[in-house]
C-alpha cells in the first residue's frame, strides 16, 4: 500500500482512544510492568509517544517544509520521557497524548499538503535523505508497533498465569519491539 494522508491522519487520530481505552484506570500492575530491564511498561510507551508527539514527527515535518535537506534532524532522544513522565498519573499521560496528537493533526491538517510537497526531503541524521511522506508514514507504522508492543508488555504479564496455552497464545512467542 502506498502512502495516502487521508489514511494516515485518519489512523494517527484514532491512537489516543485506542490507548485510553485500554489503559485508563487500570491497576498499575497492568501498566507500570515491564518486561525485564531496559524494557519499557505501558506508562513508559505513554510517555514516548507524548516526547515524539513533541519532539520527532510534527517538528521533522515542518522543518523538511522550511530547510529541506539544508539542516539535518535534531536526533532523538529515545528515553527522553523518563523526565518529563515523572510524578505523573497515567490519566494525565494519555490526556496530554490526546491533546498534543489533536493539536498535531489540526496543523497537518492547515498544510493542505500537495504531493509535490510529499515528496519534499530532509535529512535524518541517521538515515539520511528521507522524504516527508516517508516521515508521516513512518509515524503511523511508529504508533502501531506500539499499540503492539503495550499488548505484549501486558500480556507478558500473565506469561506464567496463562500454564500451558502459553504454546498457542503468539503474543507471548513475540520478543520484538521492547529493546528501545
Amino acid at each position: 500500500m502506498e502512502h495516502n494522508l487521508a489514511h494516515t491522519i485518519a489512523l494517527l487520530a484514532r491512537t489516543p482512544a485506542a490507548l485510553s481505552a485500554l489503559l485508563r484506570d487500570l491497576p498499575e500492575a497492568w501498566t507500570l510492568r515491564n518486561e525485564g530491564e531496559n524494557t519499557w511498561s505501558a506508562f513508559d510507551i505513554v510517555g514516548h509517544l507524548i516526547h515524539g508527539e513533541r519532539t520527532d514527527w510534527m517538528p521533522r515535518a515542518r522543518m523538511i517544509l522550511q530547510f529541506g535537506e539544508t539542516q539535518a534532524f535534531v536526533p532523538f532522544d529515545r528515553w527522553g520521557q523518563e523526565r518529563e513522565s515523572e510524578g505523573k498519573p497515567l490519566g494525565q499521560l494519555l490526556d496530554e497524548f490526546a491533546r498534543l496528537r489533536l493539536e498535531g493533526l489540526g496543523e497537518l491538517r492547515a498544510w493542505n499538503l500537495r504531493q509535490e510537497d510529499l515528496e519534499k526531503r530532509g535529512r535524518h541524521p541517521a538515515l539520511g535523505e528521507v522524504n516527508l511522506s516517508e516521515v508521516l508514514a513512518a509515524w503511523v507504522v511508529h504508533d502501531l508497533t506500539h499499540l503492539h508492543q503495550i499488548s505484549r508488555v501486558m500480556a507478558h504479564q500473565y506469561r506464567e498465569a496463562v500454564g500451558p496455552w502459553s504454546a498457542y497464545l503468539g503474543v507471548l512467542q513475540c520478543a520484538g519491539h521492547s529493546a528501545p
